[in-house]
């Protein structure tokens, strides 16, 4: 799928709005996302660091758009395992997913939230995603 189509997908959600997800990268199976948060997205008035619930919807946002990309098909969260690594600082991260298996009902993928201009790993997650099916009705 090109870039400039996941980004019109990315940008036609609210809460990927709020988080200035910008797609930088795209490959067959993966995609790479820039975020810029700020302090609406720390966990506390205050605090230093960004919400465990911001980092995990940046994970499972690039995980699902990794398999959006490669099957032009849209997919839901089936389970996502996060695991935090680091706290989160505030500002520019670079956040990748990889589809890992693409099946005809289940795919798997990964992905990892870094800092931006140090690169260094802050949170990875894994999940499984359901493909979403087109239902066909019938008249009764």
């Amino acid at each position: 799928m090109h870039p400039g189509e996941l980004q019109r997908l990315v940008d036609s959600t609210p809460v990927h709005r709020a988080l200035g997800l910008r797609v930088t990268g795209v490959g067959d199976h993966e995609i790479i996302l820039e975020a810029e948060t700020g302090p609406e997205h720390l966990a506390e008035d205050g605090g230093q660091y960004l919400h465990g619930g911001v980092v995990a919807t940046m994970l499972d946002t690039a995980a699902t758009f990794a398999l959006i990309g490669a099957t032009d098909t849209d997919w839901s969260t089936v389970d996502l395992r996060v695991d935090y690594l680091r706290p989160a600082p505030p500002g520019r991260l670079e956040i990748r997913g990889d589809a890992v298996h693409i099946g005809r009902r289940l795919g798997r993928a990964t992905a990892e939230v870094r800092a931006a201009d140090a690169g260094v790993l802050l949170a990875s997650a894994t999940g499984t995603f359901a493909r979403a099916v087109s239902e066909t009705r019938t008249g009764t």
